[in-house]
């Protein structure tokens, strides 16, 4: 009988004990960080995800032992991804609570991812993988993590966004092809995925980056600022230090402009203006923001060393800017650099939090 009570008795505390962990890690997981993120920022040689306020100043790290090779931010989560290539892992994506920086789940990933783009509890996914049919484009379930519907693409997809609960991206086809490369809208069936050109023209090359409101596509393209210019591309000024405006409604180019400044890169739109990062990936160097007028596209420029990834917060009227090449984020406002932060050898992908 003696025996009994005591065995009882020992799993009453195995029990107890269990519980107030479970407690905890509930109370862990569901405690909020002490100020909201203004900021997101990979640092540390892209090994770990850093949380900033308004001020630059850390709340919260999330280290990985691989890299993150990319993330984006939807609502109150962050989505990194991790392609598994540095430590002989598998590809996976984390999905990050924004408010209390705690990992709320872990999805396996069929393939190496490249770009993605997250919208209604659905991950889109391109692949860098090549294949016979193409390169695989995927789509993940995140309440359970299945992947729902695959297909492939005819050549690399570098850039892909939602805008009015539609997913637009880029594919590069690489070389003299019947499908022209382009900017696509998908369209989802119910077992299957069509791409269909945006842009009602024989573009051969996509453009590096894009932003659309209003039904207008902003295009910027940077083309051949230097280096070889492939034979199959007829018209390769088209494709330099350019900037298209493509109407979706219909697919007609309103205008085109030849920008001044090389390595136009990526392309954000705040109020009336729409801002360009002049900066290429090949030597790590660039010195401008490119400021275009969306009336008349008249450019303005803004001084600043090496402007590799940028984003603007609303809220607070503040761009983020990084600078692989010395490992710093500089906080800017009202054209100046306000703060200057070391964060680690290349340091890259910057985003803002909006709420």
């Amino acid at each position: 009988m003696k025996k009994i009570m005591i065995f009882i008795y020992c799993i009453c505390l195995f029990l107890m004990v269990g519980c107030e962990k479970w407690k905890e890690t509930v109370s862990r997981n569901d405690t909020k960080l002490k100020v909201n993120p203004a900021f997101v920022a990979l640092a540390d040689g892209d090994r770990k995800l850093i949380f900033l306020d308004k001020k630059m100043n850390i709340v919260k790290e999330i280290e990985n032992k691989n890299k993150f090779q990319s993330f984006s931010i939807e609502g109150n989560r962050v989505y990194a991804i991790d392609d598994g290539t540095y430590m002989g892992t598998k590809p996976s994506m984390l999905i990050i609570n924004l408010s209390s920086g705690h990992v709320e789940k872990k999805l396996k990933l069929p393939h190496v991812p490249s770009s993605y783009a997250v919208l209604k509890q659905k991950v889109y996914m391109a692949s860098s993988e090549i294949f016979r049919e193409g390169m695989p484009f995927f789509v993940v379930n995140v309440s359970n993590g299945k992947v729902e519907k695959l297909t492939f693409t005819s050549g690399m997809v570098s850039t892909m966004k939602h805008y009015k609960n539609e997913i637009f991206i880029t594919i590069n086809s690489g070389g003299k092809s019947s499908e022209h490369s382009n900017v696509y809208r998908i369209q989802i069936h119910d077992a299957s995925l069509s791409f269909h050109p945006v842009i009602k023209d024989d573009i051969e090359l996509p453009p590096s980056d894009f932003v659309i409101e209003d039904n207008k596509m902003y295009c910027v393209f940077t083309g051949f600022s230097y280096g070889p210019r492939p034979e199959w591309v007829k018209n390769p000024e088209r494709y330099t230090n350019k900037l298209m405006v493509v109407d979706l409604n219909n697919g007609q180019i309103i205008s085109e402009k030849k920008l001044s400044k090389p390595f136009p890169q990526k392309i954000i739109s705040i109020g009336n203006k729409l801002y360009i990062n002049n900066y290429t990936d090949l030597d790590m160097k660039g010195g401008f923001f490119t400021i275009l007028d969306k009336n008349d596209l008249s450019e303005s420029f803004f001084l600043i060393e090496n402007p590799a990834y940028f984003d603007y917060n609303k809220r607070f009227e503040e761009f983020i800017v990084s600078n692989p090449q010395n490992g710093t984020l500089r906080l800017v406002k009202n054209g100046k650099v306000i703060k200057k932060m070391k964060v680690g050898d290349n340091c890259s992908i910057v985003k803002a939090v909006e709420k």
